[in-house]
C-alpha cells in the first residue's frame, strides 16, 4: 500500500485498541506486507475469488471434503501491484478487480475450471476517485451494467456488453458528505449492491464510510435517496447486503450502547430506508468496540439467512423470520482476532481472513447455470 494510503479498516481498529506493537529492536521497521482477505465472490457454484491487501488475487475450487480445505487453482497479482481490494462477479468466467488507484481489470477464463486467466480488458478511469472498494453487476436488456465503489465516494457506473465485453464509463455519481460520521474524513463506498430492476431500469443501493446509505437509478445515476445509517455513529458502514427489500449495514459499534449490525427495510414507494432491527454481534462484552467487518444474505436449510465476520475472528449466523433477524450463534472460524470476508449464494458460503473456510448452508438448493451465484434471489431454481 501507498504511504499516503488510509490504514486498512481491521489495522485501524487495532490501533484504536492500542495493540499495534511499539518499536522493541534496534533496528529500522519498514513496510509490512498486509496479507489479509479484503474482498471474496463466487464465480460459480464451486469457485470463488480472493483479493488481498498484498496484491494477490487468487481462485479456490470449493472442497466437498470435511477434513481438506479449498484448494488454490490460480494465483496473479493485479497489473499495479497494489491491494486488490475488490472481487466482482460479471458474467460465466469473466470478473472484474480494483487495480490500484485510476483503475480496474476483466478477467475472462476459458472454461469453468478457472485454472488459466487472463486480462480481458482494463477499465480506466480519472485517479482522484480512487481505488474501488466494492461493485454489483446486473443485466439490464442486452447490457450489463457495472457499479463500482470507490473510495473517495464516487460511484461510477459503466455499461457493456452481457458477456461483460466492452465496458465504457456512462456516468459518475458523487456520494460525498460534507460532515461523515468517522474521526478519519473517510468517504469510501465500501458496499454495492443491485436490488431491483424492471424493463427501464436498476435500483441500487450503497454504503459509505461516511455514514450514508444511498439508494441510486442506473443508468440514469439519479439519487433517489440518502439516509444517514446511525445519526449517532461513530464509525461508517463497512460493508452492505440486499436480499429483495432487505437490507443489512454492517459498522464498528463503539461503546456497549452501540450496534454494529443494522436491518432496515426499502421502500420502494419514495425509495427511504426503514429501520426494522439492530443487534450488537459480540463475544467479549468488555471490548470497547465490536468491529463487524463484512455481511452477506445466503440461503440455510431453505431459510433466507444472514452472515457476519467480526474482528474477534467469530462467524455469526442468523434468519430472517417474520420481519426480524433471529441470531442463531456463532462459532471461531479465524486463525487470529480479525475479520474476514464473505461469499455467500444458495448454498454456498466463503469465510477468508489468512485461513480460508468454505461451507454447505443449504444442500436443498437447486443451482441454474449462467447466472450470478453470489445472488440468492436468482440462483435458486
Amino acid at each position: 500500500m501507498s504511504s499516503d494510503s488510509p490504514t486498512p479498516m481491521a489495522l485501524r481498529s487495532l490501533e484504536d485498541l492500542g495493540a499495534m506493537p511499539d518499536a522493541a529492536l534496534p533496528i529500522q521497521r519498514l513496510g509490512t506486507t498486509y496479507a489479509m482477505a479484503q474482498d471474496a465472490t463466487w464465480l460459480d457454484f464451486d469457485n470463488f475469488a480472493v483479493g488481498r491487501w498484498d496484491g494477490t488475487l487468487s481462485i479456490f475450487e470449493k472442497t466437498t471434503s470435511t477434513m481438506e480445505g479449498a484448494l488454490v487453482t490460480t494465483a496473479v497479482t493485479t497489473p499495479s501491484d497494489m491491494g486488490v481490494q475488490m472481487v466482482e462477479w460479471m458474467a460465466p468466467n469473466t470478473f472484474v478487480s480494483s487495480n490500484g488507484k485510476a483503475s480496474m481489470v476483466v478477467w475472462q477464463a476459458p472454461d469453468s475450471h478457472f485454472e488459466q486467466i487472463e486480462q480481458v480488458q482494463t477499465l480506466a478511469y480519472d485517479a482522484s476517485h480512487g481505488a474501488a472498494n466494492s461493485a454489483s453487476a446486473a443485466v439490464l436488456g442486452d447490457d450489463l451494467y457495472l457499479m463500482t465503489g470507490h473510495e473517495n465516494g464516487s460511484l461510477l457506473i459503466w455499461q457493456g456488453e452481457a458477456s461483460g465485453a466492452g465496458l465504457r464509463l456512462l456516468q459518475t455519481v458523487d456520494l460525498r458528505r460534507a460532515d461523515p460520521v468517522n474521526p478519519w474524513g473517510l468517504q469510501n463506498i465500501r458496499g454495492v449492491s443491485w436490488f431491483l430492476s424492471d424493463t427501464s431500469s436498476i435500483k441500487v443501493a450503497t454504503g459509505s464510510e461516511n455514514g450514508e446509505v444511498c439508494i441510486v437509478d442506473v443508468p440514469s445515476g439519479k439519487v433517489l435517496s440518502r439516509t444517514l445509517f446511525n445519526p449517532a455513529a461513530k464509525r461508517g458502514i463497512n460493508a452492505i447486503s440486499v436480499a429483495g427489500q432487505n437490507l443489512l449495514v454492517a459498522n464498528c459499534s463503539v461503546g456497549p450502547a452501540d450496534k454494529n449490525l443494522w436491518y432496515y427495510w426499502i421502500d420502494s414507494d419514495d425509495w427511504s430506508i426503514a429501520l426494522r432491527e439492530s443487534i450488537n454481534l459480540i463475544v467479549d462484552t468488555s471490548r470497547p468496540q465490536a468491529f463487524n467487518f463484512d455481511v452477506t444474505w445466503g440461503m440455510a436449510n431453505g431459510q433466507i439467512a444472514f452472515f457476519s465476520a467480526t474482528e474477534e475472528g467469530v462467524l455469526w449466523m442468523g434468519v430472517l423470520e417474520d420481519c426480524t433477524i433471529k441470531v442463531l450463534g456463532y462459532e471461531k472460524a479465524a486463525v487470529a482476532d480479525l475479520g474476514a470476508a464473505l461469499a455467500a449464494g444458495a448454498g454456498n458460503l466463503a469465510y477468508v481472513a489468512y485461513n480460508v473456510s468454505s461451507f454447505d448452508t443449504d444442500p436443498t438448493s437447486e443451482h441454474r447455470p449462467g447466472v450470478n451465484p453470489n445472488r440468492i434471489d436468482q440462483a435458486i431454481g
